[in-house]
């Protein structure tokens, strides 16, 4: 199957070129998974649009988890924005039902 030619109905792999020491490697994925300086991690995947389009989600630890990540897009210029994410402790409020 072509990334550029899916078959009807099934979703294109993401095509990626991963580029060390100015070489790129093309590589077809399901799924890309992006490791932030701060340990985050966030996935990359084909997004529903048959047009084309990326979905990312950071993987939650579940609901009683102390601690969630959030995503921040910092505005850059017309075609470029700065992905990087966040944890923030979980607060409960108590007395509630």
């Amino acid at each position: 199957m072509s990334a550029t030619n899916p078959t009807p109905g099934e979703p294109a792999p993401l095509h990626v070129d991963v580029i060390r020491d100015g070489v790129p490697t093309p590589l077809d994925a399901e799924e890309i998974r992006v490791t932030l300086p701060n340990g985050i991690v966030f996935h990359l995947r084909p997004g529903l649009d048959p047009a084309g389009s990326v979905m990312a989600a950071i993987p939650s630890d579940g609901p009683d988890a102390d601690e969630f990540s959030v995503f921040v897009l910092r505005p850059g210029a017309a075609n470029l924005f700065r992905i990087n994410a966040e944890r923030h402790p979980r607060h409960t409020v108590e007395g509630c039902t």
